[in-house]
């Protein structure tokens, strides 16, 4: 973990309330993790919206009384409201990274989030990654290579949801809410390609299409 207890403990050790209560350290001795929960009113820098086109917006807002990421597409044919974790890619699979949402879909006919290729565009075919995409009511879940994919039909998806990819040594597993038990585990068209995590949502005949999000985190190994 990257933030553990001072105290540390073998097996059938005893442990003390002094120990629980005291603070805890950083420490990256096997992972490393990243997470952040929209609090503020505003974008932080590290979220680019470069890949947003025509009148789709991005924008941190208060819904509801609850601070929400807001991907909004607009009317606009094609329009595509997207945001990404900076520039560049950023991870891989050989880090054994693990991607968590936590999203309200308010529509569910053009949205897509998980791990993607920096520089793929939204909603193209065969895009590198390993993500769950929303179509025409339903919520699949995509592993692509950039040559071909493989998808699992997960039915209806939640009005709100707890969203897991996981990167094994072999297998991409994915979680819906529960996150012991995978709804699906993919082990064709993984892409050895750097990644970084992303989220997108692309107007449907016309009709403006919604996502919030309010969390996004991300687990990966340290290199030793």
């Amino acid at each position: 973990m990257t933030i553990r207890h001072k105290a540390v403990k073998a097996t059938l050790d005893r442990g003390y309330s002094t120990e629980w209560n005291d603070d805890h350290q950083i420490n990256f001795e096997d992972d490393l993790i990243f997470y952040d929960t929209f609090w503020y009113n505003s974008l932080a820098a590290w979220w680019n919206t470069g890949q947003t086109t025509g009148g789709a917006t991005v924008a941190i807002a208060m819904v509801n009384n609850h601070n929400f990421l807001v991907l909004t597409t607009g009317g606009g044919a094609g329009d595509i409201a997207s945001v990404r974790l900076g520039t560049a890619d950023m991870t891989n699979k050989l880090d054994l990274a693990i991607a968590t949402f936590s999203v309200n879909l308010q529509t569910t006919y053009g949205q897509e989030f998980g791990f993607f290729a920096a520089a793929n565009t939204p909603f193209t075919t065969n895009q590198r990654g390993a993500y769950f995409i929303v179509g025409n009511g339903v919520l699949y879940a995509v592993t692509g290579d950039g040559a071909a994919e493989t998808t699992t039909n997960l039915g209806t998806p939640n009005a709100y949801g707890i969203y897991r990819i996981e990167f094994t040594s072999t297998q991409v597993r994915f979680y819906v809410d529960d996150m012991v038990t995978p709804v699906a585990v993919h082990t064709t068209n993984i892409t050895s390609d750097d990644l970084t995590l992303k989220a997108s949502a692309k107007t449907y005949l016309f009709v403006s299409q919604i996502v919030r999000i309010d969390g996004i985190g991300l687990q990966r190994l340290r290199k030793k």
